[in-house]
Parts: structure tokens; sequence; C-alpha cells
């Protein structure tokens, strides 16, 4: 008995060990959390592109809500129709996605304009809606996603601006393949969910582009709140915090859970590994 007793607690250590870093099944909250914050980091590379207009400078599409003559960080309504205080913009299509947008200029009393001035615009509003088909290296998707964004602190002279807003986000067919990010050799699983999403973009200062100016916002912060479904498996909810530095390398959590999203590769990568 003396020699079974060690070898039975030893085998139960091991089950034990195995079923807390197995996370091959879907549902598991390792894997999940990974593929989110996968996710996370192409949509919050979008919002820069849309916040910026950084015309294509981290992201598929070479046309933003904000790029005027190539000129990135000034708006542009070219091919647009104004209609009750606002531009409607014709679908612009790129690498599999379509995005469609309005764009309203406003004075500083909250007056609409029927055009861009740099002097006397005060903020600007869009509402845009990107759609298609994403292919992120190991990620596939198609997306659907609505922000409605309020652009602040452009009359006159800026070398910042201010964005808040919110949003909504459907990924369907979500299939991830390869390792999961536990770092446990799992290379092999492949993963597949549906997704629904709110988005909240809180005070995010964006720089205004110019030479030798880095185009990633400043501070601020988007917050995702996420309903997940995988296959054969039950939803669950996570909430997905991105918190802004200035860099590329942006500090993230899923649930506490935390990552470094890199939004220039649209990569995520769990933090102390």
């Amino acid at each position: 008995m003396t020699r079974i007793r060690p070898l039975i607690l030893a085998l139960f250590a091991v089950a034990a060990c195995s079923s807390d870093n197995d996370v091959t099944g879907p549902a598991s909250g390792t894997t999940v959390a990974f593929d989110l914050a996968t996710i996370a980091s192409d949509a919050v590379a979008e919002d820069v592109d849309i916040m910026a207009g950084m015309d294509g400078e981290i992201g598929l599409l070479t046309g933003s809500a904000l790029v005027v003559d190539g000129i990135p960080g000034r708006p542009t309504v070219s091919g647009c129709n104004f209609n009750a205080g606002r531009f409607a913009c014709p679908p612009r299509n790129q690498q599999g996605l379509t995005l469609d947008r309005t764009v309203t200029f406003l004075d500083a009393l909250g007056a609409s304009q029927v055009a861009y001035d740099a002097e006397t615009t005060a903020s600007i509003q869009l509402s845009v809606r990107i759609m298609g088909d994403v292919i992120r290296g190991n990620w596939t998707g198609t997306v659907d996603r609505s922000r409605e964004l309020t652009i602040t602190g452009l009359a006159g002279t800026e070398t910042t601006r201010t964005v808040n807003g919110s949003g909504t986000e459907s990924v369907s067919g979500s299939r991830h393949s390869g390792n999961s990010g536990n770092g446990n050799g799992n290379g092999n699983t492949t993963r597949s969910y549906d997704l629904e999403g709110t988005v909240v973009i809180s005070d995010v200062v964006m720089p205004v582009r110019g030479d030798g100016v880095a185009p990633w916002p400043l501070s601020g912060t988007i917050t995702r709140v996420v309903t997940i479904t995988p296959d054969a498996g039950s939803p669950v909810t996570r909430t997905v915090v991105v918190t802004f530095n200035g860099s590329a390398n942006v500090p993230a959590t899923v649930n506490g859970e935390a990552f470094t999203l890199n939004l220039a590769a649209r990569r995520a990568v769990r933090r102390g590994q």
C-alpha cells in the first residue's frame, strides 16, 4: 500500500494538470481569450484606420473616412451627396471589404456645414459600416462592423483630435487554426465561432498626421463586450479592453487576462510569453 498510494496520487496530479492546460476544446477559456484577442487586434486596427484616415498604412482599406487627395488626416467628401445636413458617400470596396459612410461637418455651435473648413469646423460626425470577408493568417471570418464616431478639437490649428463613439459588430464563421496562444504546443487545433458585440470608444486622442508623426493613438480606450458562441458549445460573454499608449503595440485584456496587440501586424500575443 505504501507504494501504490503515492503512485495513485501522482496519476491524479498528472490528470489534473492535463485538464487545466487542455485548450483544444472550442469553449476553453484560455483558447477563447486568445482568439478574441486576435479578432480584437484586427477590429482595433480598423478602428484606428477610420479615426485617423490612415489610408491603408495598417489595414487593407486604401481609403478611409478622413483622407483627401492622398493626404491622411484631412476630411474629404468628394463624390458624396449633401442632404439633410450630412454627406452620404458611395460605397468603397477594397480587398473583399465594403465601406459605407456618412460624414457631417459641424461648427462650434453645432450647425452643419456644406464643406470642411480648417478654421471653423469644430467637429465631425462619422457613421461607418464595414462588411466583408477577412483573412488574417490563421484567422478567417465574415465581419459586419458599424461605428458612430464624433471627432472633436478640430477648429483652428491643432496637434491632436479626440474621438468618442460606439458601435456594434458581428463575426460569422470565425475560424481559428494553429496554436491557441497558450504555448503548450497545441498547434493543430481548429476552432469555429459566431460573435455578436458592442463597442465603446472613450476619449481616444489621435495625433494630427504629418511628417515624422506616428499615426497611433496617444491615449484613450476601446471596450468591446462580446458574446461568442463556439461550434457545439454554449455562448459565453467576454469583455475586451484596449488602452492606447502612442505605439503600435498596445496592452489589452480579455476578462482581465493580459495580451499585447500589434496593430501594424494585426496580431495578438499573450503577455508573459
